[in-house]
């Protein structure tokens, strides 16, 4: 899959859907389309959250009845809309343990039905606004995509800092995308593509070549794949391979760079909507339901997504993308669970939402950010 495809096709099905006699046919396939890959809910939530946003600005579109214009669209996007709506949180649900009745404050995810947009133009209008969700999704993509080309050659590093993203296509078209706090040593050869995790976590697109192996590399964990889409986290202790597209071999590095037709049969192997974790005593897998898949890879769209996760794994998550750290010290917050898209990098945003929704008061402390209930002394 082209990397621009989940954008583009997100702007396309925002236009054909901001309108009022959606049918059911349309509405089916909007549905097949949106769970087919977990990266086109990520891609359609969050420019239908930026859409949203824009209902705030009435120069752009001062009543429902009137087109769209174009011209002063495109400039009052870039300049004033994306700037803000990039920093915005997507949504958010919450819920305690043991209680039965959850409120949703904004839920944009991949599993819900298209937003509802107030009424749109005549479908006259509709080439103009297909053009304006697919110019969104276009700028979307340059906001946030940083792309390097890694020649042959001698080994290229690659890193990222904490809440940094950076996009790598290479030589053979195949894409490696870092994660927060990253780095990997790439190196390709006539008969080997080799790509050292040295740290954090990466996805991959591999081009097929089934003359070259592409073999990724994490201390004494290797995985070996052709042609397919996975993604690979060092963890203390192991690491965790997820299988998006594909399948992957996983083993020692030394020995998955032997032929593919003399590999072992007992050499573990992932199929795609599977995880395994790699470690001392082998590989543990399972599969994934669609669901988890679309929240594992979300960090490649450079969103959070949590579905009633305890406060503590959404702190750790946080954590991992900022430099301030959140700390939970106060016991009964161990009882509250999140759902909802968040930015990761958008900290303060996330701090509001503690503080507004949850009654949560939060203490600076240095380089800490110290979470305690509103009653707490």
């Amino acid at each position: 899959m082209n990397s621009n495809e989940p954008e583009i096709a997100a702007g396309e099905w925002l236009a054909r859907l901001d309108r009022d006699d959606s049918s059911p046919e349309e509405l089916a396939a909007f549905e097949r389309w949106k769970t087919a890959d977990p990266r086109h809910g990520a891609a359609y939530a969050r420019l239908a959250a930026a859409w949203q946003a824009l209902d705030r600005v009435q120069a752009v579109r001062p009543s429902a009845s009137e087109p769209i214009d174009n011209d002063y669209l495109n400039g009052a996007l870039q300049r004033q809309m994306f700037q803000n709506s990039m920093d915005e949180s997507v949504g958010l649900s919450q819920s305690r343990v043991g209680d039965s009745a959850q409120r949703a404050v904004a839920d944009v995810s991949p599993e819900s039905p298209p937003p509802q947009f107030s009424k749109g133009p005549s479908r006259r209008h509709s080439t103009h606004r297909s053009w304006f969700f697919i110019s969104v999704a276009a700028s979307l993509l340059v906001a946030v995509t940083v792309v390097w080309i890694a020649r042959t050659g001698g080994p290229q590093t690659y890193r990222t800092g904490i809440g940094g993203f950076q996009r790598i296509v290479l030589k053979d078209q195949s894409v490696v995308e870092l994660n927060t706090d990253s780095e990997v040593r790439i190196a390709l050869t006539p008969t080997l593509r080799e790509v050292e995790l040295v740290r954090g976590e990466a996805s991959f697109e591999v081009s097929h070549d089934a003359s070259r192996p592409f073999i990724v590399s994490a201390g004494d964990t290797a995985v070996r794949a052709v042609g397919t889409r996975f993604d690979v986290r060092r963890l203390e202790g192991s690491v965790e391979v997820t299988v998006d597209e594909g399948k992957v071999a996983v083993g020692e590095p030394s020995l998955l760079e032997s032929k593919l037709d003399l590999l072992t049969t007992n050499i573990p192997q992932l199929t795609a909507g599977q995880s395994g974790v790699a470690s001392g005593s082998g590989v543990k897998l399972k599969d994934l339901p669609r669901r988890e898949m679309v929240r594992k890879l979300a960090w490649q769209n450079q969103m959070l997504v949590f579905d009633s996760d305890a406060l503590a794994d959404v702190v750790a998550q946080f954590n991992r993308y900022n430099e301030r750290q959140l700390v939970i010290a106060d016991p009964t917050l161990l009882t509250l669970h999140i759902g909802g898209y968040f930015r990761p990098t958008n900290l303060d945003a996330f701090i509001s939402v503690l503080r507004s929704d949850f009654g949560i008061r939060v203490n600076p402390d240095g380089n800490q950010l110290v979470l305690v209930t509103a009653t707490a002394n």
